[in-house]
């Protein structure tokens, strides 16, 4: 607790028992009479019910009031202070966030933060991505503002999505519960900015390909993902703990990574056999992708090519080493 309201305390309560066990003192009031006189003096109300009637009440009356009202002035401006002080802070602190917004680039945006959208948060936070959340709801806002990059405020709102960069953002994922906020917020980014990519939720069936056609380039039905991976849970328990074990966010160092071969990588027209990549930097390829084809579970034959991106699997220092020489 703050100092100032403990010396207000303190002090407010010194004076009341003063105030009271005076009055008892020299008007010989009972105790309740001593303690409403008090009060009613201090707060300046004076209903004139009770009354100091001798000379030394009169005094005492004459001493306490000012002292009094003294105290709660102090405290009065202590409370208003606070108060200020908090909206100008939070002020400030809307001012400061806002500025380091703008600044982002390549960053992500999160539309929504309820259940799904705080797993998309933790996700991107592990991987040490820059995240901005767009939330209506006010408890979202104190709940993020001290710790994450946050606006209060509706994403389908063209101002707001401006706010969070969107312009210069890397992609959004809208986690909204209802599809056509989610088709909405899609359109509206895509005119934006069309290199942003767009990861959309869709609950209903027939909304998967609406948000297609909005311009998302992946749409995620958590129910289906949900009804999949219970069913292979039930069926296949060791496969899926050991998906579970690559994929969870508790585990930091093993993971999965996208890797583009560079224009001028030595590796190009080289074979998987020939670079010995599971020997020489401890990560398996577990799948290539070369425009729009997919090779899956590629052979050691397969010849890499300037521009393929590689799907790799390894420990986390282990893959960071492996990017850097690809």
């Amino acid at each position: 607790m703050n100092r100032r309201y403990i010396y207000i305390f303190i002090l407010s309560t010194v004076t009341i028992l003063l105030g009271t066990f005076g009055y008892m003192i020299v008007e010989h009031l009972s105790f309740f009479d001593s303690l409403w006189l008090t009060v009613v003096s201090v707060l300046t109300v004076g209903y004139g019910d009770i009354i100091p009637l001798s000379d030394e009440g009169k005094v005492f009356t004459l001493i306490l009031i000012p002292i009094a009202i003294g105290i709660v002035t102090y405290s009065l401006g202590v409370v208003a202070a606070s108060i200020i002080e908090g909206s100008i802070s939070e002020e400030a602190q809307k001012k400061k966030m806002m500025k380091r917004i703008n600044k982002m680039n390549n960053h992500f945006i999160i539309s929504g933060f309820g259940r799904v959208g705080e797993k998309v948060f933790e996700q991107l936070q592990n991987d040490k991505q820059q995240v901005v959340v767009i939330d209506e709801r006010e408890e979202v806002f104190e709940q993020l503002r001290h710790k994450a990059y946050v606006i209060q405020g509706d994403a389908t709102d063209d101002s707001i999505l401006i706010q969070a960069g969107v312009e210069r953002a890397k992609g959004l994922v809208t986690t909204l519960p209802d599809d056509a906020n989610n088709v909405f917020v899609t359109l509206t980014v895509k005119g934006m900015n069309p290199n942003a990519q767009v990861v959309a939720r869709a609950e209903k069936d027939g909304s998967e390909e609406k948000l297609k056609r909005a311009g998302a380039d992946r749409v995620i039905s958590p129910s289906h993902i949900g009804g999949i991976r219970m069913a292979m849970s039930i069926l296949k328990p060791v496969s899926t703990d050991y998906v579970d074990t690559i994929f969870s966010s508790n585990n930091e160092n093993y993971n999965v990574e996208e890797i583009q071969v560079s224009g001028h990588s030595s590796w190009h027209n080289c074979t998987i056999k020939q670079l010995d990549v599971r020997a020489n930097y401890g990560v398996t390829i577990v799948g290539v992708k070369r425009g729009t084809q997919f090779i899956r579970n590629p052979a050691a034959e397969e010849v890499i090519q300037r521009e393929d991106v590689l799907i790799v699997l390894g420990e986390q220092a282990q893959l960071e080493r492996f990017e850097q020489l690809v």
